[in-house]
């Protein structure tokens, strides 16, 4: 068994670092992740996750806390669908099946 399951979770992890306690935020990290770390997902519906989570994060649309970033892991883990669920949001930035 591979580690890909893993990458989404990485980048989840970063991103609720940057928009959350703001740190993470050296500009070259940032663009490493944006442009190129979030694009080479091998699961089509999970790249699509994390680019739409990091446009939001970016223009200030969203923070992704702790508690949602640990949220989507455990539905993943429970169901095999990773979906961004936003405080006071009823619907998720989506969901998808690993």
């Amino acid at each position: 068994m591979g580690l890909e399951h893993l990458n989404g979770a990485f980048l989840l992890h970063l991103l609720n670092e940057q928009s959350e306690h703001n740190t993470l935020t050296d500009v070259y990290l940032l663009d490493s992740m944006d442009r190129w770390w979030a694009n080479c997902l091998r699961n089509q519906e999970e790249r699509q996750v994390i680019r739409e989570a990091i446009t939001k994060v970016r223009s200030g649309q969203m923070t992704l806390t702790r508690d949602e970033y640990e949220a989507a892991l455990k539905r993943r883990k429970e169901t095999g669908i990773l979906g961004i669920a936003t405080e006071g949001s009823e619907e998720s930035v989506t969901a998808i099946e690993s």
